[in-house]
């Protein structure tokens, strides 16, 4: 009997996060107050609102049998009037959406609907884990473009898309790890290229409803053309702080979104009927919560930036998501992980290496800000202390 596994379990890169994973529970193990900001679990609680109604449907026991894979249609309904509120773009909810148990779900999903073994993925390097891994899934290859800035971006994925012939382009804006943020012209070149050279966008807009300063980023979806062969991915996780209750949605072209909804059919039964009811009050009567929530990290970002700042870290500009990306001081010869594991040994903080989002991500390190304004000053002052070499 061949007890061997499928080789694409050897073909995952080892996770760079676990060495400060590991190291993170030996020090909680001796018994040490670790403030994590490493890993972007959100600790805002969903509304209220939406936990009651989840109470209220959870104790209807028609409610507890198999619900769609696709999600019901009040939910699927949901979040087309959310996008046209949102962003003026208007979405068919019978051929335009379908309902993922988060977005990790969907992109994984989605590769394998659009993909080939052999096709070539498109990634930003920096990227979020999954956007590697997904393809690696559906035994696409992958290929990594810079993302030092966005302009160069848009130079690097021109020169090697008219060089090679790639199957999907996968972005992720506002950005994780980067925080880089896009306008409307960013997406208007990207579709014009795979227009012309032939590949699908996808676009995980998981940090659409984290903003300040007024600054609505833009989705994809809103550029013309943008329905003939892009994929928008679309969370409650981080706006509507619903990060366990997983749930997300693939919006845009129709016949992807059909081959993603065949797909899913075959695998699951949906997400729990009482929570896709509990989302859609969410999105039918919550647009100012996500605000809220936004004011709530703005707050955390300041603290955080106003230090590194004063320690000669460069902090990359932003105004959206729940991250800061931070330089490590020039005068510090060590590599990310490293530096990371040295921050968790001195000042009791985890926080992100870069090299774990990719190989320009080296010699940056993540804040996720995932505590409170206590905790995360506590930090701070931990990281004041320490002796800078």
């Amino acid at each position: 009997m061949d007890r061997n596994l499928s080789s694409i379990i050897d073909d995952f890169p080892e996770y760079l996060f676990n060495t400060i994973n590991k190291a993170k529970h030996e020090a909680r193990q001796q018994g040490r107050d670790i403030v994590d900001l490493g890993y972007g679990n959100p600790d805002i609680p969903s509304h209220p609102l939406v936990v009651e109604k989840l109470n209220e449907a959870s104790r209807l026991t028609k409610n507890h049998r198999y619900s769609v894979s696709r999600g019901i249609f009040g939910l699927r309904n949901s979040i087309s009037e959310k996008y046209f509120r949102s962003y003026n773009v208007t979405l068919n909810p019978e051929k335009n959406v379908v309902n993922t148990i988060g977005s990790k779900e969907g992109l994984t999903h989605l590769m394998l609907a659009l993909c080939d073994p052999g096709d070539k993925v498109a990634i930003p390097d920096p990227s979020y884990p999954i956007h590697l891994y997904a393809p690696l899934i559906a035994r696409a290859d992958v290929i990594k473009v810079p993302l030092v800035d966005t302009e160069s971006f848009l130079s690097n994925l021109d020169h090697m898309t008219k060089k090679k012939k790639i199957k999907a382009l996968v972005v992720s804006f506002p950005h994780n790890p980067t925080t880089f943020e896009v306008n409307l012209d960013f997406y208007q070149s990207i579709i014009e290229m795979s227009q012309e050279r032939g590949f699908w966008i996808i676009n995980d807009f998981a940090y659409s409803d984290i903003f300040f300063e007024n600054k609505v980023p833009p989705s994809l979806l809103q550029a013309d053309g943008s329905l003939d062969n892009c994929i928008e991915l679309y969370s409650l996780t981080k706006g509507y702080s619903m990060a366990g209750w997983r749930v997300g949605f693939a919006v845009g072209n129709e016949v992807a979104i059909g081959a993603l909804t065949k797909i899913k059919s075959y695998i699951d039964y949906g997400t729990f009927q009482p929570i896709q009811i509990a989302s859609a009050v969410a999105l039918n009567k919550l647009d100012e919560y996500p605000f809220e929530i936004s004011s709530i990290y703005k707050e955390r970002r300041d603290i955080v930036v106003e230090t590194l700042s004063s320690l000669d870290f460069k902090v990359t500009n932003s105004s959206s998501t729940m991250f800061v990306w931070a330089k490590i001081p020039e005068s510090i010869k060590i590599n990310s992980i490293d530096f990371s594991i040295n921050l968790l040994e001195e000042c009791d903080l985890a926080v992100a290496p870069g090299i774990g989002f990719g190989d320009y991500g080296e010699g940056y390190i993540r804040f996720a800000l995932v505590e409170n304004k206590d905790r995360i000053r506590q930090a701070m002052r931990n990281l004041k202390k320490k002796k800078w070499k």
